[in-house]
């Protein structure tokens, strides 16, 4: 196998952390068993990452930057702030699919990491997508699609823990497949116009 320039290893090496921290949680997985499916030593590892937390924040930046990225190539066409909502929400099932281990990562890592580095990165995660809702449902009220008396940041609230929600059972609980982010997005939509 040729040796890889440090960018490539860097991203592979996200790869193949993503995946372990998906299959065993972020509290049990090791850097150790990190580089040994990397194919490589610890020592290499650590010329990349510092420590596991590392991993994990870089796990977690990722997927904030290629989530808004995703969601912003969506809605560049929609036009008004509800069909902003209703587009994300349409390919929602799609886009966790497509990020299935990252999705299982950050989940794992919020129900049951005590780290407050881990848990801080997650938190920033959050707020990112926050701020997006919170754009898009300002606009909505400046363009009088949703009430103005709103405060912006509980219907964004709501739209996150639905994203949650839907992932969680969505990626673990396939059985339930009868419910429909869309459907559950349409009654946040509703409660907005009141």
């Amino acid at each position: 196998m040729p040796r890889l320039k440090a960018p490539q290893r860097r991203e592979q090496l996200i790869e193949v952390a993503t995946r372990i921290f998906a299959k065993w949680g972020y509290n049990a997985a090791t850097t150790a068993e990190i580089a040994d499916a990397a194919g490589i030593t610890e020592p290499i590892l650590y010329r990349h990452f510092s420590n596991k937390q590392d991993m994990f924040v870089a796990i977690t930046r990722a997927m904030s930057e290629q989530t808004l990225h995703r969601w912003h190539e969506l809605i560049e066409r929609s036009k008004s702030p509800t069909e902003k909502i209703r587009t994300i929400a349409r390919q929602f099932p799609n886009h966790i699919r497509a990020s299935e281990d990252a999705y299982h990562v950050i989940h794992g890592a919020l129900a049951t990491s005590r780290d407050r580095r881990v848990l801080s990165v997650i938190k920033e995660h959050y707020s990112e997508i926050e701020r997006f809702f919170c754009k898009i449902i300002t606009e909505g009220q400046k363009a009088g699609e949703f009430a103005k008396d709103l405060d912006p940041h509980i219907p964004a609230w709501q739209l996150i823990n639905t994203g949650i929600g839907y992932a969680m059972i969505a990626l673990n609980l396939q059985q339930f497949d009868h419910f429909s982010v869309e459907d559950a997005i349409e009654h946040i939509l509703r409660g907005l116009k009141k």
